[in-house]
C-alpha cells in the first residue's frame, strides 16, 4: 500500500445505523480496521471492502461499513485501518446529541448574518450594518446608481427606496431576493413540517425584507420585487458591516424575485394563520400581488451585464419555468384554486429530475415537490400522492449513487464536474431523502441522509469536516468580511456550524486556481480566507443545513426547539 488515509465523520455515528468510513489504499485485497474505544480497547474489527478508482476523489480507495454500537464512552472513538487512525468521533447518545447542537448553531448563523440591527452576542456581537451611521452609508434609501439602467426614467427608478433589514447573503453585504426567499421558505418548511414555532421569528425577519422590496401600487410595475441591494463596489477583508463606506445601489425588480416572494408569501399565509392572523393576511395579499405581476411581466431577467462593475453578484437566471411552479404548488396548497394547478400541470418541467439533480437559488422547484409532499391546506390528495411518488423515485437514484460512490456522496455530476456549492447539493439530497424516509418510513432513505452529513463531515476527499467547529479537523479559515481572524486578529473568527461551499470544479478565484490547479473535482477546494470559490458561506446554504441536522436530531431522539439564542 503506497498512500492511505482513514476518512470518518468527525462529528459522530448514532447507535444502530451505518459507521461508514472511506480508506485510501491501492492494496487489491482488503485491510484489517478496528473500531476502538478511547482506552484503546477494540470494540469491533473487520474488513474492509476494495472499492478501487474513485474518478472523483483522484484516488484508489476502500470503504468500510459496519453498524455504530452504542457506548457509555461516546467521545474519542477512532476507526483504524492497516495501522493508520483516523479522526476521532462520537457513538451512540453523544452523536445525537451533537446533531441537536449542529442544527442549533446552523439557525444561529442566520441571526449573525441580520442586516439593520445590532447583533447581541458577546464573541460575535458588532453594530447594526447599513442604517446609514458614518461611513456606513444605509439602506434606508437607496436608488439605482447606473445610469444605463433601463428603469430610471420610470417613477421608481430615481427616489430611494427603503430596503433596510434582511440577511448579508454570504461573505459580503449584498442582499438578494432569490436566495433569501430559498432562506425563508426552508425556515417556514421546518415550522409546517414539525409543528415548532421556534424558527418563526428568524423567517419573518426576512420575510419583511422581502415585502419590503415589493414595489407598491402606484408604481408602472407594482407587485414586482427587486433583485438584490449591494454595495455600488466590491470590498476588501476584512469589513465590519458598519464601517462598510460603499455606496448601495439597488437592482431593478426581476419576474424570479417577483415569483420567489409569491412562493414564501403564500406558504407563510399557511403558517402565520395560527400565530398571527394579521400578519398571514398581509402575505396572502403580498403573494397574490406577486402572482399577477409576474405573470404579467414573465421575462425580466436578471443578467450578468446587469451587475457588471458593482459590488455584488449577478444572480442572474433566464428560466424563471420552475418558480413559476414553486409560486404555484405554494397558492394552490393555500387556495385549491384551478388556476395555479393548471399552470404546473402546463410547465414543462419534470419533478423527477429537477428533484434528483437538487434545488439552489436557480432551480426551486423541488422545493414545491416538498410542499406538495406534506399535502398543506387544499393541497389535492393526488398532487401529495405524486409529490411523495418523485421524492421516492428520486431518493432511490440517490441511494444508487451513495452505493456507487467511493466516499459515499449522493453528488455525481454528469460530466463530473463539481459546481460551485456543491455542498449545497449535497444538503439538498439530504432533505429529499429525509422526506422520502418519512413519508414511506423506509430506514434506506434516512440511512442516506446520514451519509450525506458523513460526507460533509469529513468523510470526503479533502479529509476535512466542511463545517465549522464540528471536527478536529475542521474548516475554519472561511471567506467572510466579518467573521475574519484568520486575516486580523482583531476579528472574530468563524461561529461554529456554518457549512462552506465545498469543491468547485471551475476554481474560480485566483487563491483557488494557484492551489488547486489540475486536482480531480473532489479536491477542488482550500480553506483559505481569500476563496470566495470554494470556502465562502451562504444563509441558504445553512438554513439547509439546520433542517438536515435538526432532522437527524429528532428522528434519534425526542425534539428539543431549534429556536435561534441571541448569545453563546
Amino acid at each position: 500500500m503506497t498512500t492511505h488515509a482513514v476518512r470518518v465523520n468527525q462529528l459522530g455515528y448514532p447507535a444502530g445505523w451505518p459507521l461508514g468510513a472511506t480508506v485510501v489504499s491501492d492494496s487489491p485485497t482488503p485491510l484489517r480496521w478496528q473500531l476502538r474505544d478511547p482506552s484503546g480497547t477494540t470494540a469491533a474489527a473487520g474488513e474492509t471492502s476494495v472499492h478501487g478508482p474513485d474518478p472523483a476523489a483522484g484516488e484508489t480507495v476502500h470503504t468500510v461499513t459496519t453498524t455504530a454500537p452504542a457506548s457509555t464512552d461516546p467521545t474519542d472513538w477512532v476507526l483504524v485501518v492497516d495501522g493508520v487512525q483516523s479522526a476521532p468521533f462520537a457513538l451512540g447518545a453523544r452523536a445525537a446529541d451533537r446533531y441537536r447542537d449542529l442544527a442549533r448553531d446552523a439557525a444561529r448563523f442566520l441571526y449573525l448574518q441580520r442586516s439593520g440591527t445590532p447583533i447581541a452576542d458577546p464573541r460575535f456581537g458588532r453594530p447594526a450594518g447599513h442604517v446609514g451611521t458614518a461611513p456606513n452609508r444605509g439602506d434606508g434609501s437607496v436608488a439605482c446608481h447606473r445610469a444605463d439602467c433601463p428603469r430610471r426614467r420610470l417613477l421608481f427608478g430615481c427616489r430611494g427606496h427603503d430596503l433596510r433589514g434582511g440577511w448579508y447573503d454570504a461573505g459580503d453585504h449584498g442582499k438578494y431576493a432569490v436566495t433569501t426567499a430559498v432562506t425563508v421558505w426552508l425556515l417556514q418548511h421546518a415550522v409546517e413540517r414539525s409543528g415548532d414555532p421556534n424558527l418563526l421569528d428568524e423567517a419573518r425577519w426576512g420575510l419583511e425584507f422581502l415585502l419590503s422590496a415589493q414595489l407598491p401600487t402606484g408604481d408602472p410595475d407594482a407587485g414586482m420585487v427587486f433583485a438584490a441591494v449591494h454595495d455600488a463596489r466590491w470590498t476588501g477583508l476584512p469589513l465590519r458591516p458598519d464601517a462598510d463606506p460603499q455606496p448601495r445601489t439597488v437592482r431593478i425588480p426581476t419576474t424570479a424575485a417577483t415569483y420567489g416572494l409569491a412562493a414564501v408569501a403564500a406558504q407563510a399565509a399557511r403558517v402565520w394563520e395560527v400565530h398571527d392572523p394579521v400578519f398571514a393576511a398581509r402575505c396572502r395579499t403580498a403573494a397574490d400581488r406577486a402572482w399577477n405581476a409576474a405573470t404579467h411581466n414573465p421575462v425580466v431577467y436578471a443578467t450578468v451585464a446587469e451587475a457588471a462593475d458593482t459590488g455584488g453578484g449577478p444572480y442572474d437566471d433566464s428560466d424563471v419555468r420552475d418558480e413559476r411552479y414553486w409560486a404555484a404548488a405554494e397558492l394552490a396548497a393555500l387556495t385549491g384554486a384551478e388556476e395555479y394547478r393548471y399552470a404546473m400541470l402546463h410547465s414543462g418541467l419534470d419533478p423527477v429530475a429537477a428533484v434528483h439533480e437538487g434545488f439552489d437559488w436557480r432551480s426551486v422547484l423541488p422545493l414545491a415537490q416538498l410542499t406538495l409532499a406534506l399535502g398543506p391546506g387544499w393541497t389535492a390528495a393526488s398532487a401529495a400522492t405524486g409529490a411523495r411518488a418523485v421524492l421516492a423515485t428520486a431518493s432511490e437514484m440517490l441511494l444508487t449513487t451513495i452505493a456507487a460512490e467511493g466516499h459515499a456522496t449522493p453528488y455525481a455530476p454528469p460530466d463530473g464536474r463539481y459546481c460551485w456549492g456543491s455542498n449545497s447539493r449535497v444538503l439538498a439530497h439530504a432533505l429529499t431523502l429525509a422526506a422520502a424516509a418519512d413519508h414511506t418510513g423506509d430506514a434506506r432513505f434516512f440511512a442516506g441522509e446520514l451519509a450525506c452529513l458523513d460526507y460533509l463531515l469529513g468523510r470526503n476527499a479533502t479529509g476535512f469536516s466542511q463545517v465549522t467547529g464540528y471536527g478536529a479537523r475542521a474548516v475554519a479559515r472561511p471567506h467572510h468580511r466579518f467573521f475574519a481572524q484568520a486575516i486580523d486578529p482583531a476579528y472574530p473568527p468563524a461561529p461554529p456550524g456554518v457549512v462552506v461551499g465545498g469543491p468547485n470544479s471551475g476554481l474560480d478565484d485566483p487563491v483557488a486556481a494557484m492551489a488547486r490547479s489540475g486536482a480531480p473535482p473532489q479536491k477542488c477546494w482550500i480553506d483559505d480566507p481569500g476563496s470566495w470559490a470554494t470556502n465562502e458561506v451562504t444563509i441558504g446554504w445553512n438554513a439547509a443545513l439546520a433542517l438536515v441536522a435538526n432532522h437527524v436530531a429528532t428522528h434519534l431522539a425526542p425534539p428539543r426547539s431549534l429556536g435561534t439564542p441571541r448569545a453563546a
